[in-house]
């Protein structure tokens, strides 16, 4: 998978991958409330894509009510092909060259591969509801004097 930087001034892309997300959309809604445009005020937008150069994975850092907010998402018939851990590699390294100390997320607890995804590279479950759970990982830890 090539991960490419998305272009805020061309959207396309972008509708693209959403209409091919099939059911993946059911638990990935963050455009279900915002616009397309919201990805001006990303700090990253990243597009994976397949040999074919169709776009088969999303993700973005959105600084939101003081945090920065980490979303990925996997079209549907895509999924199991490890584009999940590209996406998220590319988003911690995104975050790291940016300075961001910390990263949170949520996840539908009814999608326990993505919470799988989310502990292995780190993040740690800071609340939960029957709905909903909420991770953070911290990028640069603060190291206690020895």
């Amino acid at each position: 998978m090539q991960i490419e930087r998305l272009d805020p001034e061309n959207l396309q892309p972008l509708e693209t991958f959403l209409a091919s997300c099939s059911s993946s959309l059911e638990t990935f809604r963050y455009f279900s409330k915002r616009p397309l445009s919201v990805i001006r005020n990303h700090l990253a937008t990243l597009l994976g894509y397949d040999e074919n150069h169709l776009p088969v994975a999303y993700g973005h850092l959105d600084p939101e009510d003081g945090k920065v907010w980490l979303g990925i998402c996997v079209a549907e018939a895509h999924r199991g092909k490890g584009y999940g851990n590209l996406m998220m590699q590319a988003l911690l390294d995104a975050a790291r060259q940016q300075h961001v100390d910390s990263i949170s997320l949520t996840v539908d607890a009814t999608n326990p591969n993505a919470a799988r995804l989310y502990e292995k590279f780190g993040f740690r479950l800071e609340k939960q509801t029957p709905k909903i759970h909420w991770y953070n990982l911290s990028l640069f830890p603060k190291q206690d004097p020895q």
